[in-house]
């Protein structure tokens, strides 16, 4: 555990940060275009898995696990640049598929 003198540096260190960084309104802002970004995707894939890559596809057919659960494993695996394409390819009329 740490000193009394470290442990006031550490909460002044998490106070600061937790609201001149984490709760940044621009970090605030990206995180929750995240969230639907993901929330997007995962509502399009389990509505219509023949969306997702053939490998993709398979796991669905041959495992015994939820197509919920494929989809947050395929989800997961997706950089963020990857996850913001595949959301053009899906919801930009103007976006080649």
């Amino acid at each position: 555990c740490y000193s009394a003198p470290m442990e006031a540096d550490n909460n002044e260190l998490r106070h600061f940060l937790f609201h001149n960084f984490y709760r940044h309104y621009r970090v605030v802002r990206m995180a929750t275009k995240a969230a639907r970004t993901l929330t997007s995707l995962f509502g399009a894939y389990v509505e219509q898995p023949q969306q997702l890559p053939p490998e993709t596809q398979a796991k669905v057919d041959s495992e015994a696990g939820s197509l919920q659960r494929i989809v947050c494993d395929y989800l997961a695996g997706m950089t963020d640049r990857y996850a913001i394409q595949e959301h053009q390819r899906l919801f930009d009329m103007e976006e080649r598929a």
